[in-house]
C-alpha cells in the first residue's frame, strides 16, 4: 500500500483509538491508592464520584435494633467517652465508668468551646447520620457492620464532638437540607470522605449542593480509606 491509500489510514486510525482505549484503562487502574487501600482524591474530584441513587427504606428503620450503641473500645471506655478525650483541647477529667466531664473542646459547627460535656451540652454527631446512613446502602448491611459504622473511631470524620442544639438541629438531615453556620467547607470535606469510605450513595439534591458547597472552599485533598461492608 502507498501512503495515500485509504486502507492504511483506516488502520492507523483504529490503532490510534486502541492505544487510546488502552491508555485510558491505565488511568483508571492508576487511581492512587497504598498498600492499605487508601485513596487519595481532590474533593471536587471526590465529590463527581459519588454514586447517584434514590434512597430507599426498604425495611422499617430502628437506629437501636439496626446500629446498636457504643461499645467499649479503648479499655473500660465506650465510644463516646473515647472521642470526647480525644478531642479534648487539654487532659479530660472522668469517673471509674469512664464517663468524661471536664475538658475543652471546639465544637467546629458554631465555633464554640465548651468546657463541661456532663449532661449531654457537648454530644457525638455521627457526620452522616444515622439514618442518612441507612437509606444511602446500610440497610443492605449485616448487623455487625452497621455496629462498626456507628462506632467508627479508624476515621476521625466520622464521629465529632459538637454542640447539642447543632446536633438536635440536625437531625437526620443531608446538606441538602441542613449545614452549620461555622466551618461549612470542613463539613463537606467529613461528609463526602465518609460517604466515599462506608460505599454510600447520595441522592441528586444532595451531590448537587456538595458541589456547590465545594466550589466556594479550597480545593484539598482528601485520604480516605475504605472500609469493609457485608
Amino acid at each position: 500500500m502507498n501512503s495515500s491509500d485509504p486502507r492504511r489510514f483506516n488502520y492507523t486510525l483504529i490503532l490510534t483509538v486502541l492505544l487510546t482505549a488502552l491508555l485510558g484503562s491505565c488511568l483508571v487502574l492508576a487511581t492512587p491508592a497504598d498498600a492499605s487501600g487508601t485513596v487519595t482524591l481532590r474533593l471536587r474530584k471526590a465529590i463527581s464520584t459519588l454514586p447517584v441513587k434514590a434512597h430507599s427504606h426498604v425495611t422499617s428503620y430502628d437506629r437501636d435494633a439496626d446500629f446498636g450503641t457504643w461499645v467499649t473500645q479503648h479499655g473500660a471506655c465506650d465510644t463516646r467517652a473515647v472521642v470526647l478525650k480525644t478531642e479534648s483541647l487539654k487532659p479530660t477529667t472522668q469517673n471509674s465508668n469512664c464517663t468524661v466531664s471536664k475538658g475543652r473542646w471546639y465544637s467546629f459547627y458554631n465555633a464554640t468551646y465548651y468546657y463541661n460535656a456532663y449532661g449531654g451540652t457537648v454530644q457525638i454527631d455521627h457526620v452522616v447520620p444515622v439514618e442518612n446512613a441507612w437509606i444511602s446502602g446500610a440497610w443492605a448491611w449485616s448487623h455487625t457492620t452497621r455496629v462498626r459504622y456507628y462506632n467508627d473511631l479508624k476515621d476521625k470524620r466520622t464521629l465529632v464532638a459538637v454542640d447539642r442544639s447543632d446536633n438536635e438541629a440536625k437531625g437526620a438531615s443531608d446538606p441538602s437540607r441542613w449545614m452549620p453556620s461555622h466551618g461549612r467547607c470542613r463539613y463537606v470535606r467529613y461528609w463526602v470522605a465518609v460517604k466515599i469510605r462506608w460505599h454510600l450513595h447520595v441522592s441528586g439534591a444532595e451531590k448537587t449542593k456538595l458541589a456547590s458547597l465545594a466550589g466556594g472552599c479550597a480545593n484539598t485533598t482528601l485520604k480516605i480509606t475504605p472500609a469493609s461492608v457485608s
